[in-house]
């Protein structure tokens, strides 16, 4: 208490704990204090010196638009002393860094070659998968390298595509720009969307990061899930019209064969991905496929693709494949001529690319601080302090690097940031013992390496042409599914059609279900408001190039939540429904020797983090609190 700080030398380090002052709860400043208390309690064999201090620079809280650059200075304090120690905890493990590596490898390079193939076809090959992939891979060097959080994932993301969708309709429309001109425009558009972000990064935006609640976090997850589903229902009818060479009749066989392929790619990797469940084949086997389900599931199907040919002599195939062309083709090395056209687009047009550039701005504020925040929740117990500040005043350095290279911009993806985090478990530890089997292995090495295996895919263009386009069109479809584990909001929907009075004793179910709890018609309300919302943002995107404004609608879901809801509900139900974690409770009889299982929609929540990625926690509630008809 007091001023006072301990200082404890251990060996040549010398470490400083200072006291932590009262501030408002917010999850670096909880995270400190945590980490102070597990270093107070590992020195207790040391020597320790008391000496009187000045106050702590890093108890002093952050504030929106005051002190500018105090947040990502802070950042900068609080890391660079760790940066080393990344790279030795990432060396310290030797080959086992491997296993997390090429895990987030394959959750990152297949959705960066769907995302490829899908540029590909709206952008009229202007951008594809060499361009995604490069993207992806410089994008991942500079975040584990430089990167603040180095856990985190970027890449390109599908909500990305569609707003570049909407600014090449914008070119092809445009006189001024054109085709010829397309890729120099979005060069502007990523320098202004960098000169915003540098804005934010000064002003100590990210600070607001803890107003990205539940509501805002699952509805915009649940967006993406529609935005896979509909983009995979657009590839598969697309087939129906491949290959524009061939008959009629041939596009229909290719079609349907396409369907096929699809589904039975996702539902052989639903199945894979069960594989712990298995009591076929050893544990090992069985993590393994588990862990590689999605990857096996795209071998197997592009084997079967071959089972169905078109004809001899013709230059078209059944089915479509997937075209990429090799690093060195005209159509990837012109991308980077881009800087010397930037002086070819009009003043005007210039100036036009504010409006894309402050939307791209609000949608990566929303999307990669939340990517940030679901791979270092508290539920990961991770020791190292967090980066918001800083890491996206990278992002900005980022977008504006890949706006001159003439590249499309990447940012934190969902739900591969909080799989890296998960993935790291436990990685080089006694997992036998309870207090390591959980630990995070907090290191810059596996994000390293899988940034590096996706550039090495950029030489590997004959064996991605092997793959159906089937495949990717499945695999959007899988990802809009996988989406929906641990996400309360597609759960809540089921509480129209579902029987309360049918949970038995034993049995679980959230906090928010129960009407002794929360009143079931703020629950149905709390659902239908969120609908609309969803509903909302979902229907700008088909506004034709008035679609682009989507991510406005996205942010504005805060400030409603705040601003909004607060009105509509009681606080008691609004912690309950709105919650930073799933609280499910647990109908005891006896207190002991009940089953402690998760509800169905959410038992695979851990696997893949859902589209929310919140944190499941068990709460049991005793049998007074939850006293049911009929119990």
């Amino acid at each position: 208490r007091g001023q006072d700080t301990r200082v404890c030398i251990v060996g040549p380090f010398v470490c400083i704990v200072r006291p932590h002052r009262a501030v408002k709860s917010k999850t670096h400043h909880r995270r400190v204090a945590s980490r102070r208390l597990r270093e107070v309690a590992m020195m207790a064999d040391t020597k320790q010196v008391t000496v009187a201090v000045a106050t702590n620079a890093d108890d002093v809280e952050i504030k929106c638009c005051v002190n500018l650059g105090s947040g990502v200075s802070k950042d900068i304090r609080a890391r660079w002393p760790l940066y080393f120690d990344d790279w030795r905890q990432g060396l310290s493990v030797g080959r086992h860094i491997f296993a997390p590596a090429t895990y987030i490898f394959f959750a990152s390079v297949l959705p960066a070659l769907a995302f490829g193939e899908q540029f590909r076809d709206e952008t009229a090959g202007l951008f594809s998968i060499p361009h995604i992939l490069c993207a992806t891979a410089i994008a991942g060097v500079l975040q584990s390298v430089c990167g603040g959080q180095p856990l985190l994932i970027v890449g390109v993301a599908e909500p990305i595509v569609l707003v570049y969708y909407y600014i090449f309709k914008y070119c092809e429309d445009t006189d001024e720009i054109g085709l010829a001109l397309f890729r120099p425009f979005c060069a502007w558009v990523l320098i202004l969307t960098a000169l915003m972000h540098f804005v934010l990064a000064a002003v100590n935006a990210s600070e607001y990061i803890h107003a990205f609640t539940r509501f805002s976090g699952e509805t915009f997850g649940t967006l993406i899930a529609l935005l896979f589903a509909q983009a995979a229902v657009k590839g598969l009818k697309h087939e129906f019209e491949s290959p524009s060479a061939a008959p009629a009749g041939y596009q229909i066989v290719n079609g349907i064969w396409s369907v096929f392929l699809a589904l039975f790619l996702v539902l052989l990797a639903m199945w894979l991905m069960n594989a712990r469940t298995w009591h076929v084949g050893t544990l090992g086997i069985r993590n393994f496929t588990a862990d590689y389900g999605a990857t096996i599931a795209v071998v197997i199907t592009t084997a079967i693709s071959y089972l169905v040919r078109a004809p001899q002599d013709t230059d078209w195939s059944i089915p479509t494949r997937v075209e990429c062309v090799q690093i060195y083709h005209a159509s990837v090395t012109d991308t980077w001529k881009t800087t010397g056209s930037l002086f070819d687009v009009p003043g005007a047009q210039i100036a036009a690319a504010i409006v894309p550039a402050l939307i791209i701005t609000v949608l990566f504020f929303f999307d990669h601080n939340v990517s940030a925040q679901l791979a270092q929740t508290e539920d990961f117990g991770l020791e190292k302090p967090p980066a918001y500040h800083y890491d996206f005043l990278l992002q900005g350095l980022n977008t504006l690097l890949l706006g001159l290279l003439g590249l499309p911009p990447t940012n934190g993806v969902l739900p591969q940031a909080p799989m890296h985090t998960r993935s790291l478990m436990g990685v080089g530890q006694d997992r036998n013992d309870p207090n390591k089997k959980n630990k995070v292995l907090e290191q810059r090495m596996s994000n390293l390496i899988q940034s590096a295996l996706i550039a090495l895919t950029l030489f590997l263009s004959p064996v991605i042409k092997l793959l159906p386009r089937a495949v990717l069109w499945g695999y959007f479809l899988f990802m809009a599914i996988e989406s929906f584990p641990g996400n309360q909001f597609i759960h809540r929907i089921t509480l129209f059609v579902v029987d309360l009075s049918s949970y038995k004793a034993g049995e679980t179910q959230p906090t928010y279900a129960d009407p002794k709890i929360v009143p079931i018609k703020d629950t149905h309300l709390f659902t239908a408001t969120q609908l609309v919302a969803l509903g909302a943002v979902y229907a700008v995107t088909w506004a034709g190039v008035y679609g682009i404004a989507f991510p406005l609608l996205i942010m504005a879901l805060v400030p409603l939540r705040t601003y909004g809801l607060v009105k509509l509900f009681p606080a008691s139900s609004l912690r309950h429904l709105d919650a930073a974690e799933d609280v499910e409770e647990v109908i005891e009889t006896t207190g002991l020797g009940v089953d402690h299982k998760q509800d169905s929609l959410s038992k695979y929540g851990g696997e893949l983090g859902g589209a929310g990625g919140f944190v499941q926690t068990m709460h049991p509630v005793p049998q007074h609190e939850m006293q049911r008809q009929g119990v």
